[in-house]
């Protein structure tokens, strides 16, 4: 510990070492208070459990189960009349064929298979990025417990974890394309993230990045992959692809249910999206407070006021995205990659928190940047400029107290992460911007 206390500030590995043992004693320390008070007062009436609502846990896959699961709590709710259809609306065709891989052919070890396979998947990468940066000039062990601390126990991975979401899944064809590309793999990095795109439709921004570098030809045989999945599951699903599309996309009501709604205050604490961060403070400040009225804790479909916000928002996250298209075009690739995942995060209309688990990606790559290029001194850093990164990745990946404004905190630590990644250069020799 007293060479943990003897960094010297005033060299780049010391400012490096210094930034990181700060970024993992936030973490830990909000962590630690959030579930020592848990502790201390979960006996009492109402005090939720720090991850969310225990008689919901694993609902994104377990509501749609018609058969046993382990796992399954009882209490579990029936939302929409989802449980027992097997068939999940408002995914693409290669969502909805692994959850029906998931419920039908591995039950009742769905959630066993689905969390096995996620957490050995950020197991594996957490030990190849420590194998990665170990030897390192300027490595030291508390970095080695920040990741795997990071991995498995940021917020991202825990909301994976506590709601069964297939985002983790999703997660690992990002990852493997993120890794093929720093590889030079191009074409196997667009398969990658064609496959990714065809669970949930963000991961398809991967490819402007390939055609800003002029991999038109990778995006080319990316996007045929993608057609190729896509089809091969509505084939699954029905033998009538179009069929199969209208069984999928019929009687939908995600637009009326979540977009142009206020949905209830509980729900809303767990999504960190710009637009519902917005309904968010416009809920309180509609109600002078946090005193919500009954009608808050439901579903209140094709709100006036949603729809009026909405309306307002497009225009704003198209101006945003412009904004940072033009900002960070010709930054560093690790800049980039950065601002994807930010804009990613925090743009769409409906982000839950286990959409985080995909800022594990730009992190890795910045802890290799920082040991690397920075603690060398061949890309220079002030100790401000690191924590600009790092400080609200702690907020991020810690757990706090799922308040109404825990969305919103969220989405401000993601806005400042991505004022960071637009405006402070990171040249690294990872992307061959330096000389290694």
């Amino acid at each position: 510990m007293n060479e943990v206390l003897l960094m010297d500030l005033k060299s780049s590995r010391g400012r490096v070492q210094s930034s990181i043992l700060l970024y993992l004693l936030i973490c830990v320390a909000l962590n630690l208070a959030v579930w020592i008070w848990f502790a201390l007062h979960w006996h009492t009436p109402g005090h939720q459990f720090p991850l969310g609502g225990r008689e919901s846990r694993f609902g994104d896959l377990l509501a749609f189960s018609g058969k046993y699961q382990i796992g399954k709590d009882p209490r579990m709710g029936n939302p929409n009349g989802l449980a027992g259809t097997l068939f999940p609306k408002n995914y693409p065709p290669f969502g909805v064929v692994i959850y029906l891989f998931l419920l039908q052919v591995c039950a009742p070890y769905a959630v066993l298979v689905l969390l096995a396979t996620v957490l050995g998947a950020v197991l594996v990468a957490c030990t190849l990025l420590w194998r990665r940066v170990w030897h390192l000039d300027g490595y030291h062990w508390t970095m080695g417990v920040a990741i795997f601390a990071t991995g498995l126990f940021g917020w991202g991975t825990e909301q994976v974890v506590m709601r069964g979401n297939i985002e983790g899944l999703l997660w690992i064809p990002v990852c493997l394309g993120a890794f093929l590309y720093t590889r030079r793999s191009y074409r196997a990095a667009a398969v990658a993230f064609a496959v990714a795109s065809c669970v949930k439709p963000y991961p398809v921004l991967w490819f402007v990045l390939l055609a800003r570098y002029r991999k038109y030809r990778e995006v080319a045989q990316g996007v045929a992959s993608s057609v190729v999945v896509t089809l091969a599951s509505l084939l699954l699903i029905n033998p009538n692809p179009l069929r199969a599309w209208h069984n999928i996309t019929s009687n939908s009501t995600f637009f009326e249910n979540y977009i142009v709604a206020f949905r209830p205050i509980p729900e809303m604490t767990g999504d960190h999206s710009l637009f519902q961060s917005i309904k968010t403070i416009a809920r309180v400040v509609r109600n002078h407070g946090f005193s919500f009225p009954p009608i808050d804790f439901t579903v209140q479909a094709n709100n006036p006021l949603a729809w009026t916000l909405y309306k307002l928002y497009l225009p704003l996250a198209a101006l945003i995205a412009l904004v940072v298209l033009y900002k960070v075009w010709n930054k560093p690739v690790l800049n980039q990659i950065f601002t994807l995942a930010c804009v990613t995060l925090l743009l769409p209309l409906v982000a839950g928190d286990y959409t985080l688990v995909l800022l594990l990606i730009p992190m890795g790559f910045f802890l290799i940047f920082l040991l690397q290029d920075v603690a060398p001194g061949k890309s220079p850093m002030s100790m401000g400029q690191i924590l600009g990164f790092l400080l609200p990745c702690a907020w991020i990946m810690a757990t706090e107290p799922l308040l109404t404004l825990h969305g919103v905190f969220k989405c401000i630590a993601l806005l400042a992460l991505l004022a960071a990644s637009i405006s402070i250069p990171l040249p690294s020799t990872l992307f061959g911007e330096r000389m290694a």
